[in-house]
């Protein structure tokens, strides 16, 4: 018994110091596998990016298959399903096809990713306030509401893809000198490549050189209880893209990506990021190839001191549409090509090499190993 409690008491409790190491090791082994944890987290929430984006690709062959064109990208901001559709307001019919359709190009795509009953929706204020899980990345967010009243549209992280190509209207300009931007010119030839128009209006001379091109469509008259919507083809316009038309090659040509969001800016980023997936042409579903991808935490374009050059990244109202694509990954961008496939391009890249990824005809030799 007395050996027992000797033993006992011969026992050596941890001093304070030895203590103090052990918790510093635990801090030091925390801090070197966290990045690690959260690159690891961050590369898996990439992946689901990419692998949403070549689901899109995939539904723009499937349309191919079922309409022989691609999606168009919608007429014009903020359009109303119910003057895009063969019915009166109280009786709605058929949603349009592509070259009479106002809203975009994910919208057109629906019933390819297993979302028909949606594309059937025949009210603008239900279809924008319904959640489609693949348009949102989770590297960025989750389906978001934007904050703009009871039919709220749910906010997408992805556009389809406007190059610049050639002038539009008579303005004269190399669309392929908009980079940097310079406030006095750059800006506003960089806006009018965007939209191809002026002031909202119609141009004789217009070009969109992308895969999804605007949908040459203008309404008319409103659809009615009693009457459905009319309008009417605009002249001069693309129609809706055949794959024989993208003569570049549908596995070197951009159609969807990410687009760029102000990282304070994610619960819906102003004029640019407000009517969700749902939108027409418009900086919510349509972004620009014409300047470089950027991240959403830029400071040189995002956070500028030059409030014209800040807009090109958060929009401001009718004076400048949010241009960039853009993600919340630390490098780059995902983005589907014509052909379905999907690559990963750094912010790093050409901006010239990114504008040709964006044209489907302008004949540029790029080489796919350099994203």
């Amino acid at each position: 018994m007395l050996r027992r409690i000797c033993s006992y008491s011969a026992r050596r409790a941890f001093t304070l110091v030895e203590l103090l190491v052990v918790i510093a090791i635990i801090g030091v082994l925390v801090a070197l596998l966290l990045p690690a944890i959260q690159a690891a987290r961050e590369a898996a929430r990439r992946s689901t990016c990419a692998n949403q984006l070549r689901q899109m690709g995939i539904a723009l062959q499937n349309h191919v298959s079922a309409l022989g064109v691609f999606p168009t990208g919608g007429n014009n901001p903020n359009p109303d399903i119910a003057d895009y559709q063969s019915g009166t307001l109280t009786s709605p019919g058929r949603p349009n096809g592509p070259n009479t359709q106002g809203v975009g190009a994910f919208y057109q795509i629906l019933p390819y990713l297993e979302q028909g009953a949606v594309k059937n929706i025949v009210t603008q204020g239900q279809l924008q306030s319904t959640t489609i899980p693949l348009y949102n990345c989770p590297s960025r967010r989750g389906p978001t509401r934007s904050s703009i009243g009871a039919a709220a549209p749910i906010l997408t992280d992805y556009a389809t893809a406007q190059p610049a190509t050639l002038p539009c209207g008579s303005a004269s300009y190399d669309p392929l000198q908009l980079w940097p931007f310079d406030p006095a010119t750059r800006v506003a030839f960089a806006k009018k490549s965007y939209w191809c128009d002026t002031s909202g209006a119609w141009l004789a001379q217009a070009y969109y050189g992308g895969v999804i091109v605007r949908t040459p469509y203008r309404i008319l008259t409103s659809a009615t209880a009693s009457a459905p919507a009319k309008g009417e083809l605009v002249s001069g316009y693309q129609k809706a893209i055949s794959p024989s038309q993208v003569t570049d090659g549908l596995s070197n040509t951009l159609v969807i990506s990410e687009k760029v969001v102000r990282t304070d800016l994610y619960e819906g980023g102003g004029v640019s990021d407000d009517k969700g997936w749902a939108d027409g042409w418009d900086p919510d579903t349509v972004r620009f190839t014409g300047v470089p991808p950027i991240s959403d935490g830029d400071q040189g374009v995002c956070w500028n001191s030059n409030s014209q050059i800040q807009w090109a990244c958060i929009g401001n109202g009718d004076l400048m549409p949010s241009m960039f694509f853009g993600s919340a990954h630390p490098s780059g961008i995902n983005a589907t090509f014509a052909d379905a496939s999907t690559h990963f391009i750094s912010f790093e890249i050409d901006y010239l090499v990114f504008n040709s990824l964006g044209t489907r005809e302008r004949e540029e030799v790029v080489d796919m190993s350099g994203f």
